[in-house]
């Protein structure tokens, strides 16, 4: 499975207001509810947090890639968000995020179809000359050739 399978434009959260990773995440999830994505959001963010809490999302480089494994989830799905204001996410190198990637997996999913999502944004995201044109993206249609 591919980025493109699982990622559109209606996924892309351009200056998401948030106050902290709750809420970027709780924000996010709530696109995922409307798309018919998940089925439960509080289930669901708790899913993503339990697993933030188990080991950091945030990567560096001022990116978060949380992630939840759920049966409340009904298709994979990636969503993206490019923050208004930096938040603190207990990140590798200590610093807060602007860009946040979030994978949702069902749990009968699990296994191949997350590794290959996971791993794929993760290895466009260690690409710093693509980081820093997805921090400065203007249209939900440039994050998305970006990411793809």
């Amino acid at each position: 499975m591919k980025v493109l399978e699982v990622f559109n434009f209606q996924r892309v959260m351009l200056e998401l207001e948030a106050k902290n990773k709750k809420d970027v995440i709780t924000r996010m999830a709530q696109v995922l509810l409307e798309q018919g994505v998940i089925s439960d959001k509080n289930a669901y963010v708790k899913s993503v947090l339990e697993r933030d809490e188990h080991s950091t999302t945030g990567v560096g480089n001022a990116i978060a890639i949380p992630h939840g494994k759920s049966e409340v989830v009904n298709e994979p799905a990636i969503i993206f968000a490019k923050l208004h204001h930096e938040v603190e996410w207990n990140a590798l190198d200590n610093k807060p995020v602007k860009i946040v990637v979030m994978l949702a997996i069902p749990n009968i999913a699990k296994g191949k179809v997350h590794l290959a999502l996971l791993s794929e944004v993760a290895v466009k995201l260690m690409d710093d000359q693509l980081v820093n044109k997805l921090k400065e993206a203007k249209t939900e249609k440039c994050v998305v050739e970006l990411l793809s």
